[in-house]
């Protein structure tokens, strides 16, 4: 998928949905950085960019620009990208998902681009560029917002966990489920 073409119906905003490249890293980075927790944001854990690098090569990492500047990204990566986490560690206890899932997540959204839509198409390109499989997130019990989000794309929660301290739900995403 390399859409070039905007998207938006009338006064929504055009975005340029594509799948990223190397060099859309930097990019990405700053957005994401902008996006920890502990700068006020909900991501759980900040990437250097080896490890984009790595991912951009591994699985489809959908980005979205509107005019130019980085909206927003969602990272796919298999599940053997992310096992040497503790975090994703504990997931996979909580949920072990099958074979051919894949991770979907991080998804970010510049804080201007919230509300707008971008995440519905973020998650669209996802899977069309992964059809038929199992998409696998998870997200912290108390962020409300990308639940909700989750929730309105057709994720079901379908385990819990704990680490250090944070409870977390997994979601999970079946194309069975979604027909």
């Amino acid at each position: 998928m390399t859409s070039t073409q905007p998207t938006g119906s009338a006064g929504a905003p055009a975005y340029v949905i594509s799948v990223a490249t190397a060099e859309d890293i930097p990019d990405i980075l700053a957005l994401q950085a902008r996006n920890q927790i502990s700068r006020g944001g909900a991501l759980s854990i900040e990437f250097p960019a080896e490890w984009f690098e790595r991912a951009v090569k591994d699985m489809p990492v959908v980005i979205g620009r509107r005019e130019g500047q980085l909206a927003g990204f969602l990272v796919s990566s298999s599940q053997e990208a992310t096992r040497h986490l503790a975090l994703s560690q504990a997931k996979y206890r909580a949920y072990p998902a099958g074979k051919e899932a894949y991770n979907s997540g991080p998804l970010c959204i510049a804080a201007s681009e919230r509300g707008r839509g971008l995440a519905w198409k973020l998650f669209e390109a996802q899977r069309s560029l992964l059809p038929g499989r199992e998409g696998v997130a998870f997200i912290r019990r108390d962020n409300a917002v990308s639940r909700a989000v989750h929730a309105k794309y057709g994720f079901q929660e379908v385990a819990a966990f704990s680490h250090a301290g944070v409870e977390y739900l997994v979601v999970s995403y079946s194309a069975v489920d979604a027909s």
